[in-house]
């Protein structure tokens, strides 16, 4: 990531050590970040600012980790969960990897992986954004035809 970064990432992490090491990798990587120390909190300020990423750790999932993420999808549809997690913990990251999280951060944090995982899920999140775009245009695009093809007829008539 050349420049300047000023996307939003927000880090929900219970381990204050996990919280510090990512703010400061990702704020000298250019990243607005915003980090908590629980769910609720990590909730709130989601609902608040909509991040494109999500950083959360096994713990701060809980018990329901398919409501948080039905959640996320409900405030923002595409937003990029990342999963951070030991190496304890990899069984269990897999599994949210079904929910719909992107990618695994595996813990303790490797620099240019770290780097490299946001890279490829800011591209993932434009293609996603294009996708949406691209969508819409063909959908007006087609319901416009129908008065393109009325209103050339009406020109040809009179």
């Amino acid at each position: 990531m050349s420049g300047i970064n000023r996307h939003r990432v927000l880090i929900i992490s219970g381990s204050p050590e996990v919280r510090n090491e990512m703010v400061t990798l990702l704020s000298g990587y250019g990243y607005f970040v915003e980090y908590c120390a629980n769910r609720l909190d990590g909730i709130r300020q989601f609902r608040a600012h909509k991040p494109p990423i999500l950083i959360l750790d096994i713990p701060t999932l809980g018990i329901y980790p398919k409501r948080l993420f039905n959640l996320i999808q409900r405030v923002r549809k595409n937003t990029i969960v990342l999963i951070a997690a030991h190496k304890r913990e990899e069984a269990e990251a897999f599994e949210r990897l079904q929910l719909g999280a992107y990618d695994v951060l595996n813990l303790p944090l490797k620099t240019d992986f770290l780097k490299l995982t946001l890279s490829r899920a800011l591209n993932h999140h434009k293609l996603m954004l294009e996708n949406i775009f691209v969508k819409n245009v063909i959908f007006f695009g087609l319901l416009m035809t129908p008065i393109w093809a009325l209103l050339a007829y009406l020109i040809l008539v009179w």
